[in-house]
């Protein structure tokens, strides 16, 4: 869920003002928009297509409370805060090696994403959002969610080289090819992941994050839930261009098998021949 960027982190690559040196972001994909845009289903099989890696904000969130609190941030007790994450996503995408990165969240802006050419936002209206919003959470819709489509499109709206997709109407497939196509150029020019083994290993990583997420999250709980009984779903690791597959595990049993070098995390009838 977004919340109001507030403080700056001076000894994590920014004083003062965003503005500045921030190094040199050309090899990372930005994907920026709203919660139930649909950019974790769609910066994943990118990734997945074109052997890319991917770097999710949300699945970085307790990472930059800690960093932060090292810092001297005060937090508040009852989520991640109100701080800015920019010096720390560009801090990680600035230490991560090859190849191409593509980065999703809805905490990327217009000011964080350069350079402009390479990023873009997807766009529900707020309709959509809000219909998408009610059939992934019956229970009821945050109403943060929901402020986060308008700060979006306010920030959006002052920034006229910033590229949006309307995905009302379309289907995952319709909306990663149209991604596709604003990132074609910069896709073909590389680098990408070049053998099935730099593939596998790209998955690892996506897996390794998800899995430290989810431990971390749950440690903060004060009463943390039974890990085995804590269902997540991971990338098959089988590393074929065409494979969408997901699998669902308990974390517990994600991390055993993530103890193995990559691959080991396969869906049914997949495996790394």
């Amino acid at each position: 869920m977004l919340a109001p960027a507030r403080t700056e982190i001076g000894a994590l690559g920014v004083t003062g003002s965003m503005g500045g040196d921030v190094g040199d972001l050309s090899h990372v994909l930005w994907i920026g928009g709203p919660a139930a845009a649909g950019k974790t289903t769609v910066s994943r099989l990118l990734a997945r297509r074109h052997g890319l890696r991917w770097y999710s904000v949300d699945a970085h969130t307790w990472q930059y409370w800690d960093r932060a609190a090292a810092e001297g941030v005060t937090l508040p007790s009852s989520g991640p805060g109100e701080f800015d994450r920019g010096p720390m996503i560009r801090d990680d995408l600035l230490s991560l090696p090859r190849p191409l990165v593509v980065v999703e969240g809805a905490l990327i802006t217009p000011d964080l994403a350069t350079p402009s050419s390479n990023a873009v936002w997807l766009m529900p209206s707020q309709e959509e959002q809000r219909a998408r919003l009610e059939k992934r959470h019956p229970e009821g819709v945050h109403h943060g969610y929901l402020w986060g489509w308008q700060l979006i499109r306010t920030q959006l709206d002052a920034a006229p080289d910033a590229a949006t997709i309307v995905v009302d109407n379309q289907t995952v497939n319709q909306t990663i090819a149209a991604v596709e196509h604003r990132f074609a150029e910069l896709i073909a020019a590389g680098p990408t992941a070049r053998s099935k083994r730099e593939r596998q290993h790209l998955l690892r990583y996506a897996n390794e994050v998800a899995v430290t997420h989810s431990l971390t999250g749950l440690a903060r709980q004060p009463a943390p839930p039974d890990v085995s009984t804590l269902v997540r779903a991971f990338d098959c690791e089988c590393a074929e261009p065409t494979c969408d597959a997901l699998v669902d595990l308990p974390v517990s049993d994600a991390a055993a098998v993530l103890t193995d070098p990559p691959p080991a995390l396969f869906a049914p009838g997949h495996c790394a021949l």
